[in-house]
């Protein structure tokens, strides 16, 4: 008998332990509150589309490429829910895409990976618990409005294989103010990102071979370009009603649309003869009123069909031949 009731005891311990086993090996399938899963993220191509879940700590699965544009818009439930204060990309993400993080006001920690190339426009714009900010050296290009108007961002370190940045990037943040105080022009490997505080007569340095879009102050009275110069963003001159003339010498190859918007005091422009298009320079219904006189080159093969809608109504053009 007590055999019997050993081996009955037994086969009760397996059963239990069968079913311990069976409970246990089911909890792979169970979300902890605020924990990440695959499910969590919606993943097209290697193209993060976007993040479900409800975790304040996200950590962005290896293999994706691109954080795609719009992802984790608002960080105010429109998304998800809860307030995201950190992320981990893996160093397989090489582009960070247009508003990514936008107005993820709670994101206080974030890391850009080496492989990283491009970080996109509006990227971080309104990440208000940002603090500082690490660019790697394979980040060659920010976009307009990267980081602007993170209200706490006090230190940004940006590596000299930064090359291309666009205008209003650092925009309201208190590192751009700092810079700002410390010179009336802000320069970053040779971009002009700031000349917001400068008055009257401003010269821009030989070394500068852009000026990045929305840079230049209202309050100048006359600027002079460098033989360096390569490029004018978007909006660089927009709004600086007490300018008259601008002579670009020849190396200026690209001027971004709307870059003399609102001019309305500008009577002579002379174009660089590396130009091969001109845009919508003056901007459409904000051109300007009193020019009087534009050289173009001969080296201009096409013009925006719009490009001097909005200007005085009788000016002259100089037109250079081959």
């Amino acid at each position: 008998m007590n055999v019997m009731g050993n081996k009955v005891l037994l086969s009760g311990f397996i059963t239990i332990l069968i079913i311990s086993l069976i409970g246990f090996g089911s909890s792979k399938d169970v979300k902890a509150e605020g924990s990440n899963t695959s499910s969590d993220f919606v993943i097209e191509d290697g193209v993060l589309k976007k993040y479900k879940g409800s975790a304040t700590e996200v950590i962005i699965p290896d293999g994706v490429k691109e954080i795609g544009g719009g992802d984790f818009l608002g960080n105010n439930g429109l998304n998800y829910n809860g307030t995201i204060t950190k992320v981990v990309i893996p160093d397989s993400v090489t582009k960070i895409g247009t508003w990514a993080f936008y107005m993820s006001s709670g994101l206080s920690e974030i890391n850009i990976p080496e492989n990283v190339t491009t970080i996109g426009s509006g990227a971080f714009s309104n990440c208000d618990s940002l603090s500082e900010i690490r660019i790697p050296e394979s980040t060659t290009t920010i976009g307009s409005h990267a980081f602007s108007f993170c209200s706490n961002l006090s230190k940004i370190y940006i590596p000299e294989s930064t090359t291309t940045i666009g205008g209003d990037a650092f925009l309201g943040t208190p590192w751009l103010k700092a810079k700002e105080a410390e010179s009336d022009l802000v320069i970053v490997n040779n971009v002009l990102i700031s000349a917001r505080n400068a008055r009257g007569e401003v010269t821009v340095p030989e070394g500068v071979t852009k000026l990045a879009g929305s840079s230049m102050s209202s309050a100048i009275t006359k600027v002079t370009l460098p033989e360096s110069l390569i490029e004018i963003g978007e909006y660089a001159f927009s709004g600086c009603g007490k300018l008259e003339e601008v002579y670009m010498k020849d190396n200026v190859e690209i001027i971004g649309d709307g870059a003399f918007e609102r001019c309305k005091s500008l009577e002579v422009l002379r174009l660089s003869n590396k130009l091969t298009e001109i845009g919508d320079i003056f901007s459409y219904a904000n051109g300007c009123k009193n020019l009087k006189e534009l050289e173009i080159p001969a080296s201009v093969k096409k013009i925006h069909e719009n490009t001097f809608i909005s200007c005085a109504k009788s000016f002259t053009i100089l037109v250079h031949e081959n």
